[in-house]
């Protein structure tokens, strides 16, 4: 088994095994990381994705973005641009915003794999349940960090794990793709190694900002 965090690079601790999932939990950084062998291949990852259903039509989806999209009018005005990082096969998220009148920009590692779009800076960046996903975080938040201009937020929804959670029976460590597991502590240490100036986390919704 491969136990360093793949955040901060520290040596990780076993937190749960069945004959399905292995986790590891950083002392560091508190990340839970799914074991390196278990990590789906590109083409498992797509069939994966596919799977998943986003529909502009849906009112059930659009309640579940809704709460990014309120925080991006809460905090930008519009015209202002915005990335939808990890917007999937169907960028939904990417089109509500934009009938609110920012100016969006799709990427998706899988599906969106425009290198153009990481050389540009943007006032937002949107990241719905992606971050679960990332193989390499340390690489992913360092990345967006960059792409925000000054007075900047990433805006991202994530099921975090409290201890009130048994994770044996939770049902967000059982989707192969969920490779990293954020706690309160682990945003809080990535707001502060990648030089955010704040965190604010409400429950699903957690948004870093970078100031001038």
């Amino acid at each position: 088994m491969i136990t360093n965090c793949p955040l901060c690079d520290k040596h990780g601790n076993l937190f749960f095994q069945d004959d399905k999932h292995t986790f590891h939990e950083c002392p560091n950084c508190k990340g839970i990381f799914r074991d390196r062998e278990q990590l789906l291949n590109l083409n498992a990852e797509r069939e994966r994705y596919l799977h998943h259903k986003s529909d502009i039509n849906d009112s059930g989806y659009y309640k579940f973005v809704s709460p990014i999209i309120k925080e991006v009018k809460n905090y930008f005005p519009k015209g202002n641009t915005g990335l939808d990082y990890g917007c999937g096969h169907t960028p939904v998220l990417s089109e509500l915003l934009t009938r609110e009148h920012y100016e969006m920009t799709v990427y998706d590692a899988v599906f969106f794999n425009e290198a153009s779009v990481l050389k540009k800076k943007y006032d937002f960046i949107v990241c719905c349940e992606v971050m679960e996903h990332f193989y390499d975080p340390s690489f992913e938040f360092k990345l967006l960090y960059e792409l925000l201009l000054a007075n900047g937020k990433l805006i991202c929804k994530t099921h975090l794990y409290d201890n009130k959670i048994l994770f044996d029976k939770w049902y967000y460590k059982n989707d192969p793709s969920h490779v990293f597991i954020y706690q309160a502590e682990t945003l809080i240490w990535i707001k502060n190694h990648f030089q955010f100036n704040d965190v604010k986390i409400d429950g699903r919704l957690i948004t870093f900002s970078k100031y001038a």
